[in-house]
C-alpha cells in the first residue's frame, strides 16, 4: 500500500479509537452529577475518579499524533509518523480496556450485586485485551519490503485530507465535553456547587465552545473561500486552526476535571492538583513534546515554516 494511503488509514483508525473514548469520557463527566450519586459507595467514587484520569490520558495520547503531524512532520506522509500512530494505538488500548472494565463492573454491580459486577468487569476487560492484542500473535513479519519510504513530497490534496481527518479526530473529544457542559447546567447537582466551583465550569464551557468553533472552521474555510479546491493555503490555515483548538481543549479539559474531581472528592486542593496536572500533561503531549522533537530533528536554527 502506498505510504499516503497508509497514513490516511492510520488516521481513520485513530478516529475510531477516539469515538470509542468519547463515550467513556462523557460518562465520567456526567456521572458525579446524576441523582444516584449520593448512594454511591466510597470505592465507586474512587473508581470514577481513577477512570476519569485514565480517560483524560487516553484522549491526550489519541490527539498527540495530530499535533505531531502538524509540527514535526509538517503534514507529510512518513513511515515514522505511521509507526508513531501504531505505538500510540497500542499504548492506549490497555488502559482503555481497564477503564471499560471498571465502568462496566460498577454499572453492573448497581443492578446485580458486587460479585456479579466484579465478574462482569473482569470479563469485559479481559475480552477487550484479548480481542485488541490477540491479533498480534498472528501478525506476519515482513522484511524491508514492508518499510515503505519515499523522498517525494506529499500532494497538497492528501495533506488537506490529513488535516481535515485530524480535526475529526479531535472533534469527538470536544463534542463529549460540550455536551456535558451544557447538560449539567440544568441538573440539581450543578446548582449545589459553590460559586468557586461553577466558575471553572464556565471557563471550560467557553474554552470548549471556542475549540469546537476552531475545529469546524477549516471545513467552512475550504468550502466557502476556495470552493473545495486543493490549494496549499487551505492546509496552512487548517493546521494553525487545529493547533490553536488543542490549546483551548486542554484548558477546557483541565477546568472540567477540576469541577468533577472537586465534586467527587469534596477537596478543592485535590481538584487544583489534578486540574494543573491535566493541563501540564495535555499541553506537554500536544505542544511541548512535538516542538521539542522538531527542534532536536531540525535544529534551533531552522527557519522553515512549521505549518
Amino acid at each position: 500500500m502506498p505510504l499516503p494511503d497508509k497514513t490516511k488509514t492510520a488516521l481513520d483508525e485513530l478516529r475510531m479509537l477516539m469515538l470509542g473514548a468519547q463515550i467513556l469520557l462523557g460518562f465520567q463527566f456526567h456521572g458525579p452529577f446524576q441523582n444516584a450519586r449520593p448512594s454511591l459507595s466510597l470505592y465507586e467514587k474512587e473508581i470514577g475518579a481513577i477512570v476519569l484520569c485514565v480517560m483524560v490520558v487516553i484522549v491526550g495520547l489519541l490527539i498527540a499524533p495530530s499535533a505531531r503531524h502538524r509540527v514535526v512532520e509538517r503534514g507529510e506522509a512518513t513511515q515514522r509518523f505511521n509507526d508513531f500512530i501504531t505505538r500510540v494505538s497500542m499504548l492506549t488500548l490497555a488502559p482503555f480496556a481497564l477503564a471499560l472494565g471498571l465502568d462496566l463492573g460498577v454499572a453492573t454491580s448497581r443492578g446485580l450485586g458486587t460479585w456479579v459486577g466484579l465478574t462482569a468487569g473482569i470479563a469485559c476487560g479481559l475480552s477487550a485485551l484479548g480481542l485488541w492484542y490477540g491479533p498480534m500473535l498472528f501478525r506476519q513479519r515482513h522484511g524491508d519490503a514492508d518499510m515503505v519510504t519515499s523522498d517525494e513530497k506529499t500532494p497538497t490534496a492528501a495533506k488537506i485530507d490529513y488535516v481535515l481527518t485530524e480535526a475529526r479526530v479531535v472533534l469527538p473529544g470536544a463534542q463529549a465535553l460540550l455536551g456535558f457542559q451544557l447538560a449539567i447546567a440544568l441538573t440539581s447537582g450543578f446548582n449545589d456547587l459553590a460559586g468557586s466551583a461553577k466558575a471553572p465550569h464556565c471557563v471550560a464551557l467557553g474554552s470548549v465552545a471556542l475549540t469546537t468553533i476552531l475545529l469546524m472552521a477549516p471545513a467552512a474555510y475550504h468550502r466557502i473561500v476556495h470552493n473545495g479546491a486543493d490549494v496549499p493555503e487551505v492546509y496552512d490555515v487548517a493546521s494553525r486552526l487545529l493547533l490553536a483548538a488543542t490549546v483551548f481543549l486542554a484548558l477546557g479539559l483541565a477546568a472540567d476535571v477540576h469541577v468533577v474531581i472537586g465534586k467527587i472528592s469534596e477537596s478543592q486542593i485535590l481538584a487544583h492538583i489534578t486540574a494543573a496536572s491535566t493541563a501540564l500533561v495535555l499541553i506537554g503531549l500536544w505542544h511541548l513534546w512535538p516542538w521539542w522533537t522538531r527542534v532536536r530533528a531540525h535544529g534551533p536554527g531552522n527557519r522553515d515554516h512549521v505549518l
